[in-house]
């Protein structure tokens, strides 16, 4: 039996040579006075053998400041297969923009769409404006937010019409530096409808390998209260990637 891991993502990061850094603080400054920082994640499996199987999952983020109004920018995608045949195609894309009214509160704007063959959905996508608080901040250490306001829903069923509704959007971010090395982060959001509630949490814990490369462990978890006929309404994802920020 021939068994293969590759790491794709070692092949697209071997030569940066930049430290990992949580996005936002390494930031480059532009022309206009704005700061730009982000981060690329990338992994992946194969397997050949008794089975045959693909695993591919990237995610990247763009973060953008300037003055009062911060901007970030979000993409992820999963894609897998067992013995040739499809058991994993996900890709979400979402964008927030921020306006500090003061430097811990802020009000913001958010569009969120998702496609996940293996969801019943053939699409979902939901828009938010609403009042953050940053409730805890220790420097490059970590922070704490808190977020919540009115927002809009639209689901298009497999089998089904377009469904349309209004939600309460709530979110958590946390993050903390354990060790100079180490870093914990947490992202909840729940989106609160009268069909259906969604949420989805993911954990996260990056730790520097050397000074170009960081791996990262992660858990996301997703549960909708209500899903079409013969759905779960959990789905879990694992991941290890390697992640290089700039």
């Amino acid at each position: 039996m021939l068994r293969q891991s590759i790491y794709v993502s070692s092949l697209c990061l071997w030569a940066v040579s930049a430290m990992a850094q949580e996005p936002g603080e390494n930031p480059v400054a532009d022309a206009a006075g704005g700061e730009w920082s982000g981060s690329a994640e990338l992994g992946a499996t194969v397997t050949s053998g008794n089975s045959d199987t693909r695993n591919l999952n990237g995610k990247a983020e763009a973060l953008y400041e300037r003055a009062r109004w911060r901007h970030t920018t979000r993409a992820e995608a999963l894609l897998a297969s067992d013995s040739g045949e499809d058991t994993a195609e996900r890709y979400v894309a979402s964008y927030q923009a921020d306006y500090k009214k003061t430097e811990r509160s802020y009000i913001y704007g958010t569009v969120r769409g998702e496609v996940d063959k293996f969801s019943g959905y053939d699409y979902r996508l939901s828009e938010a404006v609403g009042y953050g608080h940053r409730f805890w901040e220790a420097g490059d250490k970590g922070y704490f937010d808190l977020e919540a306001g009115p927002g809009l829903r639209q689901s298009k069923p497999e089998d089904g019409v377009r469904e349309d509704e209004a939600i309460l959007r709530m979110a958590a971010k946390y993050r903390n530096s354990w060790t100079p090395t180490t870093r914990f982060s947490q992202d909840v959001i729940v989106e609160s409808g009268s069909d259906n509630t969604f949420t989805e949490s993911v954990t996260g814990l990056k730790v520097r390998i050397n000074s170009a490369l960081a791996m990262k462990l992660s858990v996301t978890v997703k549960h909708n209260s209500s899903v079409p006929i013969d759905t779960e309404k959990t789905d879990t994802i694992s991941a290890i990637t390697l992640v290089y920020d700039f």
